[in-house]
């Protein structure tokens, strides 16, 4: 067999990641389909089969086998889609926003609760036109606290807490010199091109066209989406054939851009985030996108962090593990007070999934911003410490912080190392000036919300907009 096509085939199986991590890609799908509670008893002796033909370097009989456990999963996804929504509507009538509960507010001022932990203890952000005063700077602050936290978190994606605390504890500062470019940026890039694209009504499919149109490669949950549509298979579609990775954390690490574009109005925010959530995720990997986008929302209220965390838990269906999970994280923080106690009593739950999964890394956004006390670099440096899918978590963590605290409260020697501009592998936005990306950023923010508020000037719940492209 010509060597190309074997390593090619060798990578199905086996393959190391950038930083270092070795990753099992087909072992690692049929824990996927497992975590979503599927029984997935036909995989395990292909599994063993596979790893001698591994060994054996017998590429053609490895590919063999590898399309057979592909067939088993393939036949187990309608079980998990059978009871997934597929519209927003129908997502959000399972969440308790939708639930009753309008009676307490969820801008500033209203949010129900004590101040525990975090910046404010309850004042209320200053609002002209919808949008905060100071929107502009909490835009750039979010931005290039993303950036800071992919940069920070990428050189030991995938590690776990042990090892990083083994070969670089105490960490103070980058552990190797910033990247900006990372696929936690890119999406969002695309998400404003959309925008300027196809105008505030834009749908699932837009979106998606534009990942064809952009985006030279993709991982995971992603990979499988674009490849579906460009066979055809649109939106809401696109996100089910071969993908059994959908619960995993692409669509939060990729969500809260619709939350700087819907400051203070999480309804909008998090439908917004379901229409690009639709494209590729499901089940805990949906919930992960709609609540990382309520949280940037909030965020902007400047209330304390518990109060963020547990108000935009409104926004996702109470009953599911993500849910589960950031309640058990926030009480496990509550009564440890200490970011290494909180994570040994939540990991024996968290480690019965990948570390690209959503359910661990939530758990480690979580352990960061209650435990980073209101501290931009503590709250970066915690999440980091917890493990996991660290670019991807220390990335959401440094958004949240940066909307919370603004461009003052980002040290100085985090923010001079990432520089004035984002730089991409989005094809046509390769480098963007961050003044440029706050300017686009805001513009859009400011009409979405000059819109809403002349179309629906009363509503407080889901906007209607169908997943398939506009005609």
């Amino acid at each position: 067999m010509d060597e190309s096509r074997g390593n090619q085939i060798a990578a199905m199986w086996r393959m190391t990641t950038a930083s270092g991590v070795v990753v099992h890609p087909t072992r690692a799908a049929v824990q996927a389909m497992e975590n979503l509670g599927v029984e997935m008893s036909k995989a395990a002796p292909l599994l063993r089969e596979a790893e001698a033909l591994y060994v054996a370097t017998s590429w053609g009989h490895l590919a063999m086998v590898l399309a057979q456990v592909n067939a088993v999963i393939a036949a187990a996804l309608p079980r998990v889609r059978s009871e997934e929504p597929s519209t927003w509507d129908e997502y959000y009538a399972k969440t308790p926003a939708a639930m009753g509960s309008r009676s307490q507010s969820v801008v500033p001022g209203g949010v129900p609760g004590r101040a525990r932990s975090g910046v404010s203890s309850g004042a209320s952000t200053a609002v002209r036109s919808g949008v905060p005063v100071d929107y502009g700077d909490r835009v750039r602050a979010a931005w290039v606290g993303q950036c800071i936290g992919t940069a920070l978190g990428d050189p030991v994606e995938g590690w776990a807490s042990a090892e990083i605390a083994a070969r670089h504890a105490p960490i103070s500062d980058y552990l190797a010199p910033p990247k900006v470019e990372n696929d936690d940026t890119a999406y969002p890039l695309l998400v404003l091109h959309t925008l300027d694209e196809c105008g505030p009504a834009f749908t699932s499919t837009d979106l998606a066209l534009e990942w064809v149109g952009h985006l030279p490669f993709a991982y995971t949950a992603e990979w499988a989406a674009m490849e579906n549509v460009k066979a055809g298979i649109f939106p809401p579609e696109s996100r089910w054939p071969r993908n059994p990775c959908g619960a995993w954390v692409g669509g939060q690490m990729r969500t809260t851009v619709h939350g700087l574009l819907a400051p203070l109005a999480p309804h909008r925010a998090t439908e917004l985030a379901f229409r690009d959530a639709a494209i590729s995720h499901f089940r805990e990997g949906m919930d992960g996108a709609i609540y990382a986008a309520a949280l940037s929302s909030l965020a902007f209220s400047g209330r304390s962090i518990e109060d963020l965390l547990r108000t935009a838990l409104r926004f996702v269906p109470s009953e599911g593990a993500f849910a589960v999970t950031v309640e058990r994280s926030l009480d496990a923080c509550r009564r440890r007070g200490d970011w290494r106690s909180a994570l040994d009593e939540l990991r024996p739950e968290l480690d019965r999934y990948h570390w690209i999964h959503t359910i661990p890394n939530i758990a480690c956004v979580v352990v960061g911003l209650v435990l980073g006390d209101g501290d931009f670099e503590r709250a970066i440096l915690t999440t980091l410490q917890c493990g996991y899918d660290t670019d991807c978590t220390t990335g959401q963590v440094g958004a949240v912080m940066g909307c919370l605290l603004g461009s003052e409260g980002i040290p100085p020697r985090w923010n001079d190392a990432i520089g004035a501009a984002l730089t991409s592998y989005v094809e046509g936005f390769e480098k963007i000036g961050f003044d440029d990306l706050v300017a686009w950023t805001t513009r859009w923010g400011v009409r979405l919300e000059a819109e809403a508020a002349r179309e629906h000037p009363l509503r407080r719940g889901p906007q209607a907009h169908s997943t398939e492209r506009a005609s």
